[in-house]
């Protein structure tokens, strides 16, 4: 091997590699030569069997010599691969993080049964789970890949860890499944979601200092993190911490899994038996036979989460709403909370729009939607957009006088005293236009009486998981979306059983980024976009979209959409993603009614004054 001149094939590397490692210390050669050889050349072992006489080319001797001489200095072979397989999917393996065992499979095997007693429990409904410590991600990812629906929150102290671990998710498609927090045990898991869960599973750093130093081999302790092995003199150090934290993490009946040292099994059994409120707790064998896995169940029953609970749910009459239930709604939003209401098109969810509000970040948890987007707001029908926007138009405000309340909804720059985090990020041609806001006033009595109540706009949207379609009544919510909300009002049948698909946008802030989220959010069948007028209306309908008076071009198709970003002073197109350069045909503001009325006008409340 050498020789570059020399032409090796399979069997001969296999034979050469497998002498050269025995030598090296390596206790399972033959298996570490096929592992090595089947990811340079990206064969499976079978295919290197039937292919023995295949020769090796210049490159493939060149990186199978790296990786065996990484091999024989004692790295392990998760590493020089840069990959291992665990349960049901393969994994990214990197230097830094710990390598997942066998063992640990067990481990997932236990928290398994936690998720099907729970998913049974609320009749269907996926339960929460919480990891501490997820390393690679293993152990998280297996249960989201296995249990389709289950939630997971995985947390690890070690930013490589969390970098990995999200890559390792990504690539599997589980990013709507499974969030990754850095932080320490659960100190950054959102404080709404404590005591929800229904298992809290680890496989902490449990090797007692002392096994550590003298009796683990050296290519464990020399390349594997410290972090993730030395768990203090008996091992059970970090393990202790976890039994405190059950308690706050777990609903009645929540499971807790561990995987521990061997040895220490029955004391780490006592220590969760000392503390008051488990109805069991009892200790498995691993593959080889050995105690391993300990498995802890609170007392009480698992929470029933299918139907609405009875005082999770108030009924409202929407046209005619009732102050105490009002008052009790508006409680609940003041408070931080996430309700799910009637408005006058579909269910939304919402929360009151307020500096550091947990419940703004709970509404995209609950959708799974992504954190870079903004909600609309609620605001009332007097007053609302003059008092939230920032040099409004006249045009707009006579198109609020005209449509308000109703499925209009007004993007306009923002109020210099609106909290960032509600913000849509200012348009990156134009920085100087100033950050956006998007608002609407519904045309539902109850929500203006909740606006009044509450004393703040609301952040909203559509009562959906992102992607399906919207609520028009309380029984057509997802189990998921009753299970994540503090509150369900039930208004009856929305007015308009349709979600607001109207949106406009005006002069300099229509950007690439806004038409992306709101079509592939929202599937608006209409785009209006402003400049002194309506500059372009758009047929949006299963995803084709279709240019119908000017000259402002989009498409779209499924999630897949382009748009192009609107120079207020310079009333033209600025291309933003390779659109073709038009020119603003400059629609003056008689033609306002023309174009809006037409699919507004059930709305019409009064004439636009002109």
């Amino acid at each position: 091997m050498t020789n570059a001149e020399t032409t090796w094939n399979i069997k001969q590397i296999i034979d050469w590699t497998c002498g050269y490692l025995e030598r090296h210390g390596d206790e399972h050669p033959r298996l570490s030569a096929e592992w090595l050889l089947c990811d340079v050349m990206g064969l499976s072992r079978v295919e290197l069997y039937v292919n023995f006489d295949r020769p090796l080319t210049a490159d493939e001797r060149a990186r199978m010599r790296a990786a065996v001489m990484r091999r024989a200095a004692g790295e392990p072979l998760q590493y020089v691969t840069g990959e291992t397989a665990f349960r049901h999917i393969v994994l990214r393996c990197e230097k830094g993080v710990l390598i997942p065992r066998p063992e640990t499979e067990v481990l997932v095997d236990a928290a398994l049964e936690g998720v099907d007693a729970a998913t049974a429990a609320a009749s269907g409904v996926p339960p929460r789970v919480l990891e501490v410590g997820c390393g690679t991600g293993c152990i998280s990812l297996s249960i989201a890949y296995e249990r389709k629906g289950t939630r997971v929150v995985a947390t690890d102290l070690s930013p490589k860890a969390i970098d990995l671990a999200t890559r390792n998710r990504d690539s599997l498609g589980l990013a709507d499944s499974v969030d990754i927090v850095e932080c320490d045990l659960a100190s950054g898991v959102d404080p709404a979601l404590m005591g929800s869960f229904a298992v809290l599973v680890s496989n902490p750093p449990y090797i007692p200092t002392d096994v550590l130093e003298h009796e683990v081999p050296a290519e464990v302790k020399d390349n594997e993190p410290e972090l993730a092995l030395d768990g203090g003199a008996d091992g059970l150090d970090v393990f202790r911490r976890l039994v405190d934290l059950a308690p706050e993490a777990l609903c009645p009946g929540g499971m807790l899994c561990c995987e521990l040292y061997e040895g220490h099994l029955d004391e780490a059994a006592n220590i969760v038996r000392a503390q008051e409120g488990w109805a069991s707790v009892e200790v498995r064998q691993d593959l080889t036979g050995r105690p391993r896995i300990l498995v802890a169940v609170r007392g009480g029953s698992l929470p029933s989460l299918s139907p609405v609970a009875d005082d999770k749910l108030v009924r409202i009459d929407p046209a005619n709403p009732d102050p105490d239930v009002v008052e009790r709604v508006a409680s609940v939003l003041r408070d931080g909370g996430v309700v799910a209401l009637p408005t006058d098109s579909v269910y939304g969810l919402a929360c009151a729009v307020v500096p550091d509000n947990p419940g703004h970040r709970r509404i995209f948890y609950i959708k799974k939607r992504d954190l870079r987007q903004t909600l609309p707001w609620f605001v009332s029908r007097e007053g609302g957009l003059a008092r939230w926007g920032s040099g409004v138009p006249d045009y707009a405000l006579r198109l609020a006088e005209r449509f308000w309340p109703g499925a209009l909804t007004l993007v306009v720059r923002a109020d210099e005293e609106i909290d960032p985090e509600y913000l849509q990020a200012a348009d990156p041609l134009r920085p100087e236009a100033g950050a956006t806001v998007a608002l609407r006033a519904p045309g539902s009595d109850f929500i203006e009486a909740l606006l009044d109540a509450v004393g703040t706009p609301l952040a909203q949207t559509s009562a959906n998981l992102h992607g399906r379609p919207a609520a028009t009544s309380a029984d057509e919510l997802d189990s998921a979306i009753i299970r994540d909300v503090d509150l369900v009002v039930d208004g009856g049948p929305a007015l308009l059983a349709e979600a607001s698909d109207t949106r406009l946008w005006l002069p300099g802030i229509t950007t690439r980024s806004c038409l992306i989220d709101e079509c592939g959010d929202h599937s608006l069948r209409y785009v209006i976009v402003c400049d002194n007028a309506i500059m372009q209306r758009m047929l949006c309908g299963k995803g084709v979209g279709r240019m119908v008076d000017h000259v402002l071009c989009f498409m779209t198709n499924g999630k897949n959409a382009v748009g192009a970003a609107l120079d207020g002073n310079n009333r033209r197109l600025v291309d933003d993603d390779a659109l073709p350069r038009n020119s603003n045909k400059g629609i003056g503001s008689a033609q306002i009614d023309g174009h809006v009325r037409g699919h507004l006008a059930g709305q019409a409340r009064k004439p636009i004054k002109e």
